[in-house]
């Protein structure tokens, strides 16, 4: 009995000092994150419109068809024939 209380202890110890590790290491996530969040808004609000008018375009049924064969050109390699 002694010894499963100590394993469980020594379990309990080092689970609590892994979720203190955790803990902090979510806190300093969290500190750079407020630190450069209006750096990331700035960022976002000029990159989303652009991306947006992309995805307009790649939406058309025969521009969406027409990348592979474009991916495949651009790194010039032929389709394969079988």
């Amino acid at each position: 009995m002694w010894r499963a209380y100590r394993k469980a202890s020594r379990r309990a110890a080092e689970l609590s000092i892994y979720a203190n590790q955790q803990a902090i290491e979510l806190e300093q996530a969290a500190a750079r994150l407020n630190e450069h969040g209006f750096a990331l808004e700035h960022t976002a609000s000029e990159l989303f419109p652009k991306i947006q008018r992309i995805l307009a375009f790649l939406e058309q049924p025969l521009v969406a068809a027409a990348i592979p064969w474009v991916i495949r050109r651009g790194l010039a390699r032929p389709y394969r024939r079988r």
